[in-house]
């Protein structure tokens, strides 16, 4: 599988998640504070009744005052009622009512401080959530740019998400992009001639793949690497296996292709599919008629319209793709649009492992072109 992707879909996507942290952070403390100033305003109007209220019952003692003076006095002296039980044969209140209005002030005022203390709290909370979003985004974007680099970069890539295992165990958007990582390692290991460790690193991969379809079943990338992990692990089955896996790899990148039609890579993987049961071998093609009763079947033209498409999404940018076109063209016999798009292919540069294979069998092709 080419990495020729610059991962647009995935910085899109990236910045949605940040879009979408931000506004969700907005949208909680926008409630979060409306419903503090509610609250707060409500108890102010409460404070400010209750003090009216006070007002009016000094008002009405200080009138019996004027009005009986010495009445007033000598009941106050007799009896030894202070001015807050005056106030209750006033008004016909309770005296826990009055003599507590101060401390329901002082409650009023816990409470509204503990109100605000817990969504300070939850505040915090929130901004803690959308860091660890933002963290997340920002350390997957840098991992899908090293994706697409040398093979050095790759290798960095590698030990990054080796590194972080333990923080995103369970991440759905981790676990697939190990898997494509470890996969990307196999090749390179496979390319420096370390052929066990190649195979250990594919059937790792295809593990780790499968794992992340677990995860999520609408996670179209869990899908993708799972078949092109799938389809890897072939050098090492048998044909009947090989043929099983084939179906498997159709159905998943099928679904990836339902999940997110716009990644030219499903296309592509799609059109490898259709163009390998379109070359199978004399006996391949009876092992399958063993196994199944329709076993599959395809043309060079049906692999080609999936090739066109990826070329669609991410014109002229994948070596390996086009190269596929030329293959199609090649095997229709139409010699002048393999020629086009052979050229075409020839002038991608040649970064990674997989575009230097592409390159080696763009060479061999060349002896077919016209002019």
């Amino acid at each position: 599988m080419s990495t020729f992707l610059r991962h647009n879909s995935l910085f899109l996507g990236g910045l949605g998640m940040g879009l979408l942290v931000g506004v969700g952070g907005s949208v909680i403390y926008f409630r979060l504070t409306t419903n503090v100033d509610t609250e707060l305003r409500l108890i102010s109007e409460s404070i400010s009744s209750l003090r009216r209220e006070v007002e009016e019952l000094k008002e009405k003692i200080a009138t019996r005052r004027r009005r009986s003076p010495a009445l007033y006095s000598g009941t106050a002296s007799s009896s030894g009622e202070t001015d807050d039980e005056a106030y209750e044969d006033a008004y016909g209140g309770s005296d826990y009512e009055f003599h507590n209005f101060h401390d329901l002030q002082t409650e009023i005022h816990t409470q509204m401080n503990a109100k605000i203390g817990r969504g300070e709290q939850e505040e915090t909370k929130d901004d803690n959530d959308s860091k660890d979003d933002n963290d997340s985004v920002n350390f997957f974007s840098s991992v899908d740019k090293l994706f697409d680099g040398t093979d050095e970069e790759k290798i960095k890539a590698y030990e990054m998400l080796q590194n972080n295992r333990d923080k995103f165990e369970g991440d759905v958007e981790y676990c697939w992009r190990l898997a494509k990582s470890t996969y990307q390692l196999s090749q390179i290991e496979g390319s420096r001639g370390e052929l066990e460790k190649k195979k250990k690193l594919v059937y790792a991969s295809k593990d780790l793949s499968q794992k992340a379809v677990a995860m999520d079943e609408k996670c179209a990338n869990a899908h993708k690497w799972f078949a092109i992990t799938l389809g890897s692990i072939g050098d090492y089955e048998s044909t009947q296996e090989k043929i099983k896996n084939g179906y498997v790899f159709k159905e998943h990148i099928e679904r990836a292709i339902q999940l997110n039609p716009k990644d030219p890579s499903n296309h592509h993987l799609l059109g490898r599919w259709c163009y390998g049961v379109y070359m199978l071998s004399w006996i391949e093609r009876k092992a399958a008629a063993t196994l199944f009763a329709t076993p599959p079947t395809s043309t060079a033209q049906e692999a080609l319209t999936h090739f066109l498409e990826a070329d669609r999404l991410n014109p002229g940018k994948w070596k390996e793709n086009l190269l596929y076109v030329a293959k199609c063209y090649y095997q229709m016999s139409q010699y002048k649009e393999m020629t086009e798009w052979l050229d075409k292919a020839a002038a991608i540069p040649v970064v990674s492992q997989d575009d230097k294979t592409a390159e080696e069998e763009i060479q061999s092709l060349m002896k077919y072109r016209v002019k």
